[in-house]
């Protein structure tokens, strides 16, 4: 461990099982579904419904170990346009098989094979027995390793092509309970490294990527959308107080066009806000940072210190000043609706 015990432990892992009782008595099956009511619908498939979930923040992503039986997981359209969330998920299945469906089609998908899903776009899960990781990973993470993402949405990556980026994945839920923040980073950088070496110059399969590839208006559109988020996003991570207009004039598009590139997750002012609380949270994750909370949320890009504890608030359920208290020992170890809302909210 190169980091000590108690930012570790800042950093603990949630914990879900069906079995398990609930403060509110609710039954296995209603808390797991009020846990993801925030990103998909879970459907129970038979009586014998049961799941275990482990989850542990990444940096900038998500790593979730799922044990599932008789149970699917649906974002229709109506659910993708309302959340705006803009991430991937990588599901490697590691037992079972885990059926994906998108409007193109379905597969079936099997033991070291990888499903990757557009969370900007609907989807279904059904597991009627399985286990599976799943990372969740910011969009610019996937255009980084892949310029035109928009066709993976349904895509399988084969068994040898995604051995060593599951082997990696394996290892780092056995071990991140024993690394902090410093090393979870370099982790993530790692982890970004082995999805574009598994990515790159791969032909995919999949009921999205039957037809030609970069055909037609559709494609060159998406294209287009992809570079100016990438754009977009550099900027504003380079830049945390800068306003929509200023990010389209150095972009070089029009308001309306950087908007309608974010419109999946909600627009680009959206974007910004999130960045701004996601800098200010890594910065309270630090034992190092003493400075003032108004002297970050300057930093940071916040008009004021009320505006930045609000929305952070709103974001992560709890104040940066009780944010930065925490110590996390005990009080991050079950998962709650509002806890896993605030580590999606970050992938937005």
């Amino acid at each position: 461990m190169s980091e000590d015990g108690g930012t570790a432990r800042r950093e603990a892992g949630l914990r879900f099982s069906s079995d398990a009782e609930t403060p509110s008595g609710q039954d296995g099956f209603e808390a797991y579904h009020d846990l993801y009511a925030m990103v998909a619908d879970a459907v129970r498939l038979r009586d014998s419904f049961a799941v275990e979930v482990t989850a542990e923040r990444l940096d900038g992503m998500i790593l979730f170990d799922r044990r599932m039986q008789g149970v699917a997981h649906v974002r229709s359209p109506r659910r993708v346009l309302r959340n705006g969330f803009d991430h991937f998920t990588a599901q490697l299945v590691l037992e079972g098989a885990l059926a994906v469906g998108t409007p193109e089609g379905s597969r079936s998908v099997g033991p070291g094979e990888i499903a990757l899903i557009d969370m900007s776009r609907p989807m279904e899960t059904r597991a009627d027995r399985a286990r599976v990781l799943t990372l969740s990973i910011p969009r610019s993470e996937i255009e980084a390793a892949l310029p035109e993402p928009g066709r993976l949405h349904g895509a399988v990556v084969p068994q040898d092509r995604a051995r060593l980026l599951s082997l990696f994945l394996g290892s780092v839920l056995d071990e991140l309970h024993r690394h902090g923040p410093g090393d979870r980073a370099r982790l993530a950088r790692a982890t970004s490294e082995l999805l574009a070496l598994t990515l790159a110059g791969q032909t995919l399969s999949g009921p999205d990527l039957a037809g030609p590839s970069g055909a037609g208006s559709e494609a060159v559109r998406m294209a287009a959308a992809a570079a100016c988020r990438r754009r977009a996003r550099h900027y504003i991570d380079a830049h945390l107080s800068a306003t929509p207009e200023e990010v389209a004039r150095v972009v070089g598009v029009s308001r309306s066009v950087l908007y309608r590139a974010f419109e999946p997750s909600g627009g680009v002012a959206r974007i910004i806000r999130a960045r701004r609380l996601a800098r200010l949270r890594t910065l309270l994750s630090r034992p190092d940072e003493t400075g003032r909370i108004a002297d970050l949320a300057h930093a940071c890009g916040f008009s004021s210190e009320s505006d930045c504890s609000r929305a952070f608030k709103a974001a992560y359920g709890v104040s940066p000043s009780e944010y930065r208290r925490l110590d996390g020992e005990g009080e991050r170890d079950a998962f709650t609706p509002e806890s896993l809302a605030a580590w999606w909210n970050a992938l937005r």
